[in-house]
């Protein structure tokens, strides 16, 4: 038969009671000697107790200096990735602005004509970015039909003016028409955009003219808008046709025209 838990915790009780006071009448100092091993058990589990709080103590202080290192580790790993972030896109970007002006300040000291600075501040969203925008206009001294340029060469001429912004018509826009020369020959021709291609080609380049691949292409002067002698690309493709009067011949511009920024305008 399955005895009750409480009821054999009773019988012992009882059990051990009866013992205790058999022992205490048969040995009357027996009760004082149990009494100090008592003491000395209390007070052994009192200093164990102690010991278990003060280590407790110890075991909550790390986890909570822990959770503060935690904390502090992943701050700094925010700013490392912060610093990190600033390196990599503004320390980048310092260096190709500066490299940038450097080769604008070489160019306006080797020009002969007087230049104005200024900066392209946005792209037309429309016919593959052959328009741009120039953060100053009449007010800071700028006037139709000035001739823009960059340390690579021809970017195109001023076709709007604002207050205080203009409109740039770049080189590669199929309206775009520039007098110019095969540096190499002297030969001259028309430059005229192609638009979309990024190409340029020469209009009216004479079939007799021994042009090549990889000839320079400078303005020409003729007409009084463009100064003679600014580069305008390389010549890429050339195809003859002894049935024609004119040579059909592409340029690579000199100029990245998706890449404009600093920019100048040639004064009058």
């Amino acid at each position: 038969m399955k005895i009750h838990p409480k009821i054999f915790f009773l019988i012992t009780f009882l059990f051990l009671s009866f013992i205790l006071l058999s022992v205490s009448s048969y040995k009357r100092d027996i009760t004082p000697l149990l009494r100090e091993k008592g003491y000395a058990v209390i007070g052994f589990l009192q200093t164990a107790s102690l010991g278990v709080k003060m280590r407790l103590a110890e075991f909550l202080e790390d986890i909570h200096t822990s959770e503060k290192l935690r904390e502090e580790n992943e701050v700094l790993k925010a700013e490392i990735a912060r610093l990190l972030f600033k390196e990599k896109s503004y320390y980048e970007e310092i260096i190709s602005s500066n490299q940038r002006l450097k080769e604008l300040l070489g160019f306006k000291k080797e020009q002969p004509y007087q230049l104005l600075p200024t900066e392209v501040i946005a792209y037309t969203p429309h016919n593959y970015f052959k328009t741009v925008v120039l953060g100053e206009g009449e007010k800071e001294g700028i006037e139709k039909d000035m001739v823009v340029v960059n340390a690579q060469g021809l970017v195109g001429k001023v076709i709007e003016v604002y207050p205080h912004q203009a409109k740039v018509l770049l080189a590669s826009d199929e309206a775009s028409k520039v007098g110019v020369r095969v540096q190499r020959t002297g030969d001259v021709a028309i430059l005229q955009g192609k638009g979309e291609r990024g190409i340029c080609e020469l209009k009216y380049l004479l079939g007799k003219a021994s042009v090549e691949v990889g000839d320079r292409v400078v303005t020409s002067g003729l007409g009084g808008l463009f100064p003679e002698g600014i580069l305008v690309g390389k010549i890429s493709q050339v195809r003859k046709n002894p049935n024609q009067l004119f040579q059909e011949v592409e340029v690579v511009p000199s100029v990245d025209f998706g890449k404009l920024e600093e920019l100048f305008l040639i004064k009058k």
